[in-house]
């Protein structure tokens, strides 16, 4: 009896095989049949196989290419025209000296003109009340011009250079001063310029050029002033002249930084600036015109 039971026992898992085998059988040729008889249901299986192996694999490598960008970012985050870099305030200023203004004053007081600038523009000015009283002026000089379509800077230009005014970014405010004053206001900024030259004759003919395209001439340099201003408590009736030249002021290439440091006013430093973004579009230019004959 147990011996028959044994082989019922084996009999049924024959059974049980045969019965799978069979069923894969049918399974495969069932498949085979539908893929012979839509193709394109068949393509459109593989194709999503596929498109789930290239996710796969994008994602792998997308913490890769996510820090390419962002170094990327980065380094071009680092190139700026000089340091120290502007604060938030200089920023704002710099951006409004170059945007289009427009304003008609029929002789309008100074100070009136400023104001309107000031909320035209949203940059805090400041009139240097003091330096315009030393030179016999007041915040009250008339204004008589009608500006439209262009920059704020050359609309400050055309308002203040005939009174004898100029304007400069003090402390974070643009002030509105002497021209004698503006002279006497100098910042130390420092240029790379790596990409413009090679070595320390290319630097030093860099230099060169601001010298002779940015910086003001020796004869503008040189002012006459009363002896007794240079002393504290000196009378401001003196008639005693003496130059005094703005020794301070200066421009040196530095070969083993490739950068230039200039100490100069803020026209000086405005003109340098747009020296160098000139000689570097020249450059990118030539170097595109190089690539294309190649």
């Amino acid at each position: 009896m147990r011996w028959f039971m044994k082989r019922s026992h084996l009999f049924v898992l024959l059974l049980c095989i045969s019965a799978g085998w069979v069923l894969m059988t049918v399974s495969a040729e069932v498949e085979q049949n539908t893929r012979a008889a839509n193709p394109e249901t068949s393509c459109e299986l593989d194709h999503n196989i596929v498109g789930q192996d290239v996710l796969v694999s994008s994602q792998k490598h997308q913490p890769l290419q996510l820090a390419q960008k962002q170094t990327t970012a980065s380094e071009i985050q680092i190139i700026q025209p000089f340091y120290p870099p502007l604060t938030r305030s200089e920023e704002t200023i710099q951006k409004e000296l170059n945007t289009k203004t427009k304003a008609d004053f029929p002789h309008v007081p100074l100070s009136e003109v400023m104001d309107f600038f000031q909320n035209q523009h949203g940059i805090n000015i400041y009139l240097d009340a003091l330096a315009l009283k030393q030179d016999g002026l007041t915040v009250e000089e008339p204004v008589n011009v009608s500006l439209s379509g262009i920059s704020l800077k050359s609309a400050f230009d055309i308002i203040l250079r005939p009174i004898g005014l100029d304007y400069v970014i003090d402390q974070e405010v643009l002030k509105i001063t002497t021209i004698e004053e503006a002279n006497r206001i100098l910042k130390v900024r420092i240029y790379p310029v790596a990409d413009l030259g090679n070595s320390p004759e290319e630097f030093q003919a860099l230099e060169n050029v601001i010298r002779n395209t940015c910086l003001p001439s020796s004869a503008t340099r040189q002012k006459t002033y009363p002896v007794d201003d240079l002393v504290i408590g000196g009378s401001r009736k003196s008639t005693r002249k003496s130059k005094v030249q703005y020794s301070s002021r200066s421009i040196s290439v530095v070969p083993q930084c490739q950068a230039l440091v200039v100490n100069e006013t803020d026209r000086v430093h405005f003109k340098i600036t747009e020296l160098l973004s000139q000689l570097r579009q020249v450059s990118k230019a030539q170097k595109g015109q190089s690539s294309e004959v190649e």
